[in-house]
This record gives structure tokens, C-alpha cells and sequence, in this order.
């Protein structure tokens, strides 16, 4: 039997502000909510979904490896970029996610998907990237702290 891990995805709409300013606030909130129920039949039942503020959403999953993070991470950019969003046409998200590892702060595990979403924008949007693959590949640095305290 293999025991599920925790999984930690930042997604953000990609060229939100272009939506907001060409189409206005009120068209730019309905994108939020179309978005909100993409993302609801995207992800299990069981899966964790929160607006965190502005175009960007987090989520809390559990799956056996990275692979299925993966997965599900890919289903929904796959999702968003197939919809037909009423007066905008086709948005897309970047994407980036981490594992959650023994001691993390709330704030690591976040920084650590941030930079991978980053990176994603940084290399294209309209993707997935994996925090601990960019940094096994050298294109990111992992500095990432494991909760240790440091005194000075």
C-alpha cells in the first residue's frame, strides 16, 4: 500500500490585468468565477480550493506521487485553456506546485510553489512546473528552510 503525500499548487490566470482592463471588473469577476467551478470539476471532492487573492488560487491535495499531482494540476490547465470564457475568448493559467515536506511552514511550502509558478510565467504561461524538478534540473536553487530556527 502506498501512502498519499500533500501537495501544494499556486495557479495563476495568465494576463488577468489585460482581462480586467479591455472588458472591466465585472467581466473580470465572472472570469474568477468560471474559474472557481473549472477548477471545482477539475479536482476530487476531497481536494482543498482557495481563491488567495486577485487571479490566484491555491490548492491542497493529497496523491500517491508527483506524477499524479501532476496529473490533476495538468487537467485543469488543460480544462481552462479548452473553455470558451463568455465575452473574453480563451484564457490560460500557469501553474506551479511542491510537495509538502516534514517541518515546513505554511509560507516555505508556499514560496517554494510561488517560485515554480514564477517560473512558469517567466518561461511561456500555459504551464506546469514542478518546484523540486526545476530545482533537480539546476533551474532553480532550493532555499528552501525545513522549519529549523536560526539564531543569531
Amino acid at each position: 500500500m502506498q501512502l498519499s503525500r500533500n501537495w501544494l499548487g499556486v495557479i495563476d490566470i495568465d494576463h488577468f490585468k489585460r482581462v480586467n482592463d479591455s472588458y472591466g471588473h465585472l467581466i473580470g469577476d465572472e472570469v474568477l468565477l468560471l474559474m472557481s467551478r473549472l477548477m471545482r470539476s477539475s479536482f476530487r471532492f476531497d481536494d482543498r480550493l482557495y481563491r488567495f487573492g486577485g487571479e490566484e488560487f491555491v490548492v491542497l491535495m493529497r496523491c500517491a506521487d508527483g506524477d499524479a499531482a501532476a496529473q490533476a494540476f495538468e487537467r485543469l490547465r488543460h480544462n481552462v485553456e479548452r473553455h470558451l470564457f463568455p465575452q473574453v475568448g480563451r484564457i490560460t493559467v500557469s501553474i506551479g506546485f511542491t510537495e509538502l515536506k516534514a517541518g515546513d511552514t505554511p509560507n516555505g511550502a508556499f514560496e517554494r510553489a510561488d517560485k515554480a509558478v514564477y517560473f512558469a510565467k517567466q518561461n511561456g504561461r500555459n504551464r506546469l512546473c514542478d518546484h523540486d524538478e526545476l530545482v533537480a534540473r539546476g533551474l532553480l536553487a532550493d532555499e528552501s528552510r525545513s522549519g529549523d530556527v536560526e539564531l543569531f
